[in-house]
């Protein structure tokens, strides 16, 4: 290479630097950033969500999304798939357990209030009406204006905000699916997710590692046809615990979906998780509250049946 700092002036030099590592750079999908939410200020294409591109993407694929849904079709796909007819293990996994939360949050209801922050155009609307077809459900969801006003357009009797007027009421269930994460200052959005909910408040598609500090990366999702780049916190585990627990949450359940994308330079890999919180504060009555949190009660077999006794 020093023949080529010879011949070369130091201007071009630079120029050819940017332009190749801007290609490099975009051939990896995740990317460890040593300096943190800084890199935010210094790099012109970390535009975050609030792209028009990202509302075009939602708008293409919403059709094939809600055909994909329909019964008796595996749900294991996302709602930024390329081809809906693939079947994604990890996904099944993401959409089951929210099924379980579901019908959980919902029982002995005839309706349920939901608060989806960061739900984008309201797929979660879809996918719960899928899950569970006879719920009645009071649907609000909190995003970036591109996406909540197109939202509106697509669900006008649902509930949309691009503030945080959703948090001027509560509701039966919050959910913050693969949205926490891209929060600087995420300790704060759990406090007011948690003084939302009335009862149960549930955070999916969060990226953890069990050893190292939280840490930032950068997610660059160009192969999804969003033209832009974003950053995101991997979290420690016991840091988000620690934080849930003095907020009054009880860990009701935790999931694991089976989604490890590889961060490139990473202290450590992560691996996505999701968690269940019940509200301590919520008033609940103590019955229906035990019915949840009571423990399996031991199968007794039945004298004449096959293995009764040994």
């Amino acid at each position: 290479m020093s023949w080529f700092r010879r011949v070369t002036p130091r201007g071009l030099r630079r120029a050819v630097k940017r332009l190749l590592y801007k290609k490099y750079k975009k051939t990896i999908d995740w990317e460890y950033m040593p300096q943190g939410w800084a890199a935010r200020s210094a790099d012109p294409d970390i535009k975050g969500w609030n792209v028009e591109t990202i509302r075009e993407t939602y708008a293409k694929k919403l059709p094939a999304f809600l055909t994909a849904l329909e019964e008796p079709k595996p749900l294991g796909f996302g709602h930024e798939f390329q081809s809906f007819t693939e079947e994604d293990l990890a996904f099944h996994n993401m959409n089951m357990s929210y099924g379980y939360v579901l019908a959980l949050a919902a029982r002995c209801k005839p309706s349920l209030s939901l608060l989806d922050w960061g739900g984008g155009i309201g797929h979660f609307y879809a996918l719960s009406q899928a899950l569970v077809p006879d719920l009645r459900l009071d649907y609000h969801c909190k995003d970036v204006p591109v996406l909540a006003e197109f939202g509106k357009t697509v669900l006008p009797n649902a509930h949309f905000y691009s503030d945080d007027r959703c948090f001027e009421r509560t509701y039966d269930l919050v959910v913050a699916s693969s949205s926490l994460h891209y929060s600087e200052d995420w300790p704060d959005v759990l406090r007011k997710l948690a003084g939302a909910t009335r009862e149960y408040l549930y955070v999916c598609r969060l990226p953890v590692v069990r050893e190292a500090d939280s840490f930032v990366f950068v997610q660059r999702p160009y192969a999804m046809g969003y033209g832009t780049e974003y950053l995101s916190w991997c979290l420690n585990r016991g840091e988000f615990l620690a934080a849930a627990e003095a907020l009054g949450l009880r860990l009701v359940r935790e999931f694991i979906s089976g989604e490890t994308p590889y961060i490139d330079r990473a202290p450590e890999q992560n691996q996505y998780r999701g968690f269940l919180f019940h509200n301590r504060a919520a008033r609940k009555s103590a019955d229906s509250f035990a019915a949840v949190a009571a423990p399996a009660r031991e199968f007794q077999p039945q004298a004449g049946v096959p293995g009764a006794g040994g």
